[in-house]
């Protein structure tokens, strides 16, 4: 038995969605910016988290 998400629920995650989108868009232009190596780091793995966080709720919404 799968469950369905309720209308409300899926302009949630949607909106999570494009949140965390336009943080990774932000996130990769501000990068370009930034001189410290320390900072870079953290900008990356910030990406890198945002982009698994943009998947997982791709998949919510697609079931």
């Amino acid at each position: 038995m799968t469950k369905q998400l309720a209308t409300h629920e899926k302009l949630e995650v949607h909106e999570l969605l494009t949140f965390k989108t336009s943080c990774v868009t932000k996130a990769v232009a501000m990068r370009e910016l930034v001189k410290d190596d320390q900072l870079k780091q953290i900008i990356d793995e910030d990406i890198q988290n945002s982009t698994k966080a943009i998947e997982d709720l791709k998949s919510i919404l697609q079931k």
